[in-house]
């Protein structure tokens, strides 16, 4: 007797509404047993392939002719003048390269002309040599291991 007075849309929706609870909950109930047992699940301490050292050597190296290239240098071989203006007039810093504490290039112009890569320890200009390359500097000094002379700078940006 119920059943008649309870309109036909309403009883439908009726019937599936345990069933969709049911399946909710039990769904809840499964991820949640999942995740549990993911979080207690012993974990594996080991590595999965081998852990490689790379020596020093295997470092890549660079060099001073490839940089040139880069920087679109002639193969020409120019030579330079000492002018009577102070070294750090003369020279500018504008770039630096490195791979690695040891092996680092500098790019420096000399007296205007086009710029060139040296190495730490190579000859700059009669009597100052590459000593250090930081990341914003270059150190020159009449050799590699004494006092530093002159300090050259990377231009800051605009």
């Amino acid at each position: 007797m119920l059943k008649n007075l309870m309109p036909k849309s309403s009883a439908a929706g009726a019937a599936w509404a345990p069933a969709l609870v049911t399946t909710v909950v039990w769904a809840a109930l499964g991820l949640s047993a999942v995740a549990w047992g993911l979080a207690l699940w012993p974990q594996d301490t080991q590595a999965l392939a081998p852990s490689v050292t790379i020596a020093r050597n295997d470092l890549p190296v660079v060099q001073m002719a490839d940089i040139a290239k880069v920087l679109g240098a002639s193969t020409e071989v120019t030579p330079t003048s000492v002018a009577e203006a102070p070294a750090a007039v003369r020279m500018s810093l504008l770039g630096v390269a490195m791979a690695g504490k040891g092996n680092a290039i500098a790019v420096i112009s000399l007296d205007g002309q086009p710029p060139k890569p040296f190495h730490v320890g190579a000859t700059v200009s009669p009597g100052l040599v590459l000593q250090a390359v930081t990341s914003t500097q270059a150190l020159l000094g009449s050799a590699l291991k004494s006092p530093t002379l002159n300090t050259l700078e990377l231009p800051k940006r605009p």
